[in-house]
Parts: C-alpha cells; structure tokens; sequence
C-alpha cells in the first residue's frame, strides 16, 4: 500500500485557465485581502470570488520527498 498522502484543490495563479460565467478566462493575479482570497481576471477591473471559478484540481503531495540534486 502506498503510503504517500494526496491533497486536491485548485491552485489558482497567474496565466491558469479558469471558467467563469460559461467562458474561459486567464488569471491576472490573487490577493488575499481581510482573510478572503479574491481572483483578478485578464480584462476585468473587479475581483471574482473564487467560489464563482471552476478550475480543475491540482494534487499537492502530503508527506515529505528528498530534494532532487
């Protein structure tokens, strides 16, 4: 059995493609603001609350792996 852990969730940053009201838009950047994080899109002046975003999800490994030289 493999012991190695897994995490999914989407990772927003700059330049990912993301699906916002049926259309696909790239990311500008990401602030974190009075403890919410809020997603800038390209073209788009306000923030987008990242609840109202579909991203496919990243897997973010839970144990600890050696460096690679």
């Amino acid at each position: 059995m493999d012991p190695t852990a897994y995490y999914y969730m989407p990772h927003f940053k700059p330049g990912a493609s993301v699906q916002w009201k049926q259309q696909r838009e790239t990311v500008s950047h990401v602030v974190i603001r009075r403890n919410a994080l809020m997603i800038y899109l390209v073209g788009n002046d306000t923030a987008v609350h990242p609840d109202s975003l579909q991203l496919a999800p990243t897997a973010f490994q839970l144990t600890r792996v050696p460096d690679r030289i």
